[in-house]
């Protein structure tokens, strides 16, 4: 189940998708007519049930739908519609009914304070004003349909974080960890100076009954499956490279028009973002450019490239600068030339202004910031961009002068078309009906067509997330829906998956059975045998007692957040140092690696009770900000949600 990755703050939902409100109405209106499109589906299936209610394909569809204009993965895409989904069957009538919906006067309000930052930002950055109204609305339309689902979120977050409460005992633990350390003695018998122990097969037996709950066997799951690899056929690479030649047209037809060119590369998804070293271009632009060409288009790879060139200069790598922000355009341009009445010296101005220094690179700057500093010589003043903020600038050092280019680059991956989709579906489902019920019919079906079989196995560490490791069947890329399925399915089920340019279709033909994991002997031995050498010697573990193969040693400066004492990797002392407020008392400490006393003779550091009421709002401030990160998963783990995906045509 997909959830939302990021939870942002008031009004900062779409940072740079923003809009002047005269805009809202019509782009409803918009928004409203693509949802009544459907796709082409053939059945329409059940895909997922929010609450015992079914969403079926054609509905599902229109949510994908809505996600048309966004630049988004086609499974990025299935993910939003799931989140679309989920929230307009339970999230939002559950958020109405406590009064935290969202209402149109919301929106508005979310439209209005960000429409003027918005054409703010794109005149300090040069834009052209009769192209910055449709710029804002082509960003608008494609973020609209997440407006109300985010700014719904919002509110909850924030509602549900302010629930959060911090005890003194609380903060006053927090700060002996963060400000405390701990200076003290040890003693030390190591496991492996001791004498060895038996353990016997009964102990090893008693362990893992008394234990076996702890480690539940999640029924791994054996699975057979074949792999339908969706790749372009004739007729759509030649549709792309009708598309491809048709933007090497227009730039042709261009003659050299910047705005022209970039307008036709990003048509189809081009780039023109930033200036680039000529040295660091690849070798075949690289030399196209030295020859005063253009670069392609090559098809290689099913991949279409090309780089048309914007502009070729010589410039400074690095422009070192003293610059002051100001609090609009106008005010800018004013206090340049006030600036260059007095020679250039801030501080000659009639008016302080605050000042700072800063440097910028060549290679990173776009057309329209480089146009700010190409021929510019130390002393010159500037009016730029500084961190989206109007700003004055002189120039006070310049770089090394290299080459650099700017070039509007196609970079157009053919994919295989609707129609061929639906074709490779079409063989997919004919395959799913032969492929019957047992292993041995699913491998006739696979013999039959030619496919080849592969196995894996789903097993815990597939169905839940862990070490870091993106849930998942190994062998099978993007298989997250795989391993959530097979977990509920019974031998015989089958089921086909969308992945990255792949169908998998995917058999369950066996279940492990066992209630509990495998006894592991070896682990419990061990575990064993350390508990029993534990329990010989610390009847006689103290710091004065004489044990042979006692090791002694000191340790100074230990925190709550170490991991080490004296070079000893042993996060239980650790602890148990961290936790100790008395000093002269000895303490003993099962390791991993060896037997432990120790004495704490000195705590450094104190923790002031005078600070423990005011750190408590910083420790509040943290605590709302991690439930404000899980607090629409534990909404959502409220919702009966079952995922159905991957059987039918989405």
């Amino acid at each position: 189940m997909a959830t939302l990755n990021t939870l942002r703050t008031k009004y900062g939902i779409i940072l740079s998708v923003v809009i002047a409100l005269v805009l809202v109405a019509f782009i409803l209106g918009d928004q409203l007519s693509m949802q009544g499109r459907k796709a082409d589906i053939p059945e329409d299936t059940t895909v997922m049930t929010v609450n015992g209610e079914e969403v079926k394909a054609s509905k599902y569809a229109e949510y994908m739908e809505m996600y048309r204009e966004a630049n988004l993965a086609e499974d990025a895409k299935s993910d939003y519609a799931e989140q679309a989904a989920i929230f307009n069957l339970y999230t939002r009538p559950a958020l109405e009914a406590v009064g935290l919906g969202v209402a149109e006067a919301d929106i508005r309000a979310y439209a209005k304070v960000f429409s003027e930052q918005a054409a703010a930002m794109y005149q300090m950055y040069g834009w052209p004003a009769d192209q910055i109204k449709m710029m804002v609305q082509n960003q608008w339309v494609s973020n609209l349909a997440t407006i109300d689902m985010n700014l719904a979120y919002e509110k909850f977050t924030k509602t549900y974080a302010a629930g959060n409460y911090v005890n003194r005992l609380e903060v006053e633990d927090a700060l002996r960890g963060d400000k405390l350390t701990f200076d003290g003695r040890y003693v030390m018998v190591p496991y492996k100076a001791m004498p060895e122990v038996e353990v016997s097969e009964a102990e090893i037996d008693a362990y893992y009954e008394a234990n076996k709950a702890e480690n539940r066997n999640y029924g791994a799951r054996t699975l057979r499956y074949v792999t339908f690899e969706i790749a372009p056929t004739a007729e759509d690479l030649a549709a792309a490279e009708e598309q491809v030649m048709g933007v090497d047209k227009a730039v042709k037809e261009a003659n050299g028009n910047s705005e022209a060119i970039k307008q036709a590369v990003r048509a189809i998804g081009g780039k023109a973002d930033t200036y680039k070293l000529y040295s660091s271009l690849d070798a075949e632009v690289a030399e196209a450019v030295k020859a005063g060409k253009n670069y392609g288009p090559v098809f290689e790879n099913d991949t279409w490239t090309a780089s048309y060139v914007i502009s070729d200069v010589k410039a400074p790598a690095s422009y070192d600068f003293e610059v002051a922000v100001v609090e609009n355009i106008v005010k800018a341009n004013e206090v340049a030339e006030a600036l260059k009445a007095v020679g250039g010296d801030f501080a000659k101005l009639e008016e302080a202004v605050e000042t700072s220094t800063d440097s910028r690179e060549m290679a990173s700057m776009s057309e329209s910031e480089a146009k700010n500093f190409l021929g510019k010589k130390v002393g010159d003043i500037v009016v730029i961009s500084y961190n989206h903020k109007p700003a004055v600038a002189k120039i006070t050092k310049l770089g090394d002068v290299e080459r650099f280019v700017l070039t509007a680059d196609v970079k157009k991956s053919v994919k295989a078309s609707e129609k061929t989709n639906r074709d490779i579906v079409k063989s997919v489902e004919d395959f799913v009906a032969a492929a019957g019920e047992t292993a041995e019919s699913f491998n006739e079906a696979a013999n039959a067509a030619h496919y080849q079989v592969r196995t894996s196995t789903a097993n815990r560490n597939d169905y839940v997330a862990m070490q870091g490791r993106e849930r998942g069947v190994r062998g099978i890329e993007n298989s997250r829906n795989i391993a959530v399925w097979a977990y509920d399915a019974e031998v015989g089920a089958k089921k086909y998956f969308h992945g990255e340019n792949v169908i998998n279709v995917v058999m369950v033909t066996s279940i492990d059975e066992n209630k509990y994991e495998l006894k592991n002997v070896a682990s419990i031995e061990s575990r064993l045998k350390r508990d029993k050498q534990y329990e010989a010697i610390a009847s006689q573990l103290a710091m004065g007692a004489e044990i042979e193969g006692a090791e002694k040693g000191n340790f100074s400066g230990v925190k709550f957040a170490d991991n080490m004492v004296d070079g000893k990797w042993e996060a239980a002392l650790v602890g148990a140092i961290a936790r100790t407020r008395e000093t002269g008392v000895e303490t003993k400490v099962k390791g991993n690696s060896a037997a432990f006393v120790f004495v704490v003779d000195a705590i450094n550091g104190e923790v002031d009770p005078a600070t423990i009421d005011t750190e408590r709002t910083p420790e509040m401030t943290q605590r709302e900000s991690q439930m404000q990160r899980v607090a629409v998963e534990a909404m959502l783990d409220k919702a009966e949600i079952e995922d159905l995906r991957g059987e039918g045509q989405i």
